[in-house]
């Protein structure tokens, strides 16, 4: 029972990703110009009940619709994704995660429908598309190009709604500054999730990016400090134009420890270790959470 539980509570819904949904979606509404009054951490709320669902049913979908979780050949364990796929396990049966994932989503209806009421309705034309994306991106690890835009519309959309819930009508900035944020989620993190599952889901016929990292021999560590290095390249261009507050370079004191870490996973790739590999993952999990957290706090303080 001790089992189920913390499958339905913590490793269906996968908080971990939590500051890159919920926390750009404060982001987007303070670069709107609003606050964070009760509206914004009502859609928060929402969002991230949003991001349990998706993640929820990501598992069902892996198992019983693109086959990659079935039978032995199932995903990695990785300690920053609560380690073992539920269903293939044992842990829980398929209708019981479908009945999770629609939960999570019932659930976000509820504050997301208080913030269309006091605020806009349109609200929810982001939370339903966030709803759905999962599905696209259950399918987008079999094309060439769409899998990290899958992954990528969550935070963008989160953004969208923190804009939303302010009211004030402004999303330009929102949407801009969740260009970077995905550059490292999605595009950097996704090569970093993917690389030791790759092997098994090639022969599954999957074709996007993160997989061909693996298939090219292309250093894993140097494609994910490209992209943090692009996102910071952009960063730097927001404060510059006046999008960003000047102290959101606090996301720098990242970039000492992600070179670190990069050498640690060069050296268990090396060595073809993926119990080696788990650790250095997992730290640089960590510090690609703490980049949106550090830039709303840098954009908050100014």
């Amino acid at each position: 029972m001790g089992a189920k539980i913390k499958a339905h509570l913590w490793t269906l819904p996968r908080w971990f990703a939590t500051p890159f949904f919920g926390v750009t979606l404060l982001i987007g509404a303070v670069l709107a110009g609003g606050t964070l009054d009760s509206n914004v951490w009502l859609a928060f709320l929402g969002c991230c009940l949003i991001m349990a669902g998706g993640h929820s049913f990501n598992t069902l979908l892996d198992t019983y619709w693109t086959k990659l979780d079935e039978g032995e050949e199932i995903s990695s364990s990785k300690e920053y994704a609560a380690g073992v796929n539920v269903i293939s396990s044992g842990v829980l049966t398929p209708r019981e995660v479908l009945c999770n994932a629609l939960l999570w989503y019932a659930l976000a209806l509820i504050p997301l429908t208080i913030v269309s009421i006091t605020v806009s309705p349109i609200i929810l034309a982001p939370a339903f598309a966030g709803m759905l994306v999962t599905f696209w991106y259950s399918k987008s690890k079999f094309t060439k190009w769409s899998h990290e835009l899958a992954l990528a519309a969550g935070p963008v959309l989160g953004a969208l709604m923190g804009a939303m819930a302010t009211g004030t009508g402004f999303y330009a900035d929102a949407l801009l500054v969740s260009i970077p944020i995905v550059m490292i989620f999605s595009y950097a993190g996704l090569a970093l999730d993917e690389y030791p599952d790759a092997e098994n889901n090639l022969a599954k016929g999957v074709q996007s990016l993160p997989y061909v990292v693996w298939l090219s021999g292309f250093c894993v560590s140097t494609y994910i400090l490209i992209w943090m290095l692009l996102a910071y390249c952009l960063q730097v261009l927001y404060i510059a134009v006046g999008i960003l507050e000047p102290l959101t370079a606090l996301t720098f004191i990242l970039v000492p420890p992600s070179i670190a870490i990069s050498v640690h996973l060069k050296m268990a790739v090396t060595l073809n270790d993926m119990e080696m590999f788990k650790r250095p993952a997992l730290l640089f999990v960590l510090v690609l959470i703490l980049y949106p957290v550090l830039l709303l706090v840098g954009q908050m303080t100014g």
